[in-house]
């Protein structure tokens, strides 16, 4: 991974605020951390050797979630800001995933939004998800299958509007469309950036 920096010198670099090890199990997928003040001592010391090993900032990525842990004493936002004061780390807002997690957990997603540390968030993404009946309620996959849909977009302007006009990617994985179907999406983004920098100037 550090070779391929140093070739390529992206921009960014960027991981996902999650585990997937443990008992000398590795598991394919981005499993949560509990959020409590061990869990950001532990997080932040390993963001802090993969940042010192690599020589740059690196940014951590909210993740979407099926569960919560009864353990956890900080809301998300808190403990992101946590990490990131420990760190040093910035962030990667994933404005999907606070949505998902909104409806899936209860999470306030514009509270997220309003309390997230300004100066740390330098990317943003946008995906769509897919919608499951369990039971007598909604559960919502992030599977970057599909549109943005409009809760997610609201969410996008509060976050732009708040932070400024942040570099923002569209993930679209699965059940890929055809181009001008991305050309669209892509240009609804561009028009609230748009936006976003009118006001500021």
């Amino acid at each position: 991974m550090k070779r391929a920096i140093e070739r390529f010198e992206p921009a960014l670099v960027s991981e996902h605020a999650c585990w997937g090890h443990a008992g000398g199990e590795h598991f394919n997928d981005l499993l949560p951390l509990p959020y409590t003040e061990e869990a950001v001592e532990h997080l932040a010391a390993r963001v802090r050797h993969v940042q010192d090993f690599l020589g740059r900032q690196v940014l951590v990525e909210n993740l979407s979630s099926y569960f919560a842990y009864a353990a956890s004493s900080l809301t998300e936002w808190d403990f992101l800001a946590a990490v990131v004061e420990r760190s040093g780390c910035g962030l990667l807002l994933d404005v999907n995933n606070i949505y998902v997690n909104s409806v899936n957990l209860g999470l306030d997603a514009g509270r997220f939004i309003d309390c997230v540390p300004t100066e740390a968030v330098q990317e943003i993404h946008l995906a769509g998800h897919r919608r499951n009946r369990v039971g007598t309620r909604d559960l919502l996959i992030d599977d970057h299958g599909s549109a943005v849909c409009a809760e997610v977009w609201g969410l996008y302007r509060r976050a732009i509007t708040r932070l400024g006009p942040v570099p923002t990617l569209i993930e679209w994985d699965t059940d890929v469309p055809a181009l001008d179907v991305l050309v669209t999406e892509a240009f609804k983004a561009d028009t609230i950036l748009e936006n976003a920098r009118e006001l500021a100037a």
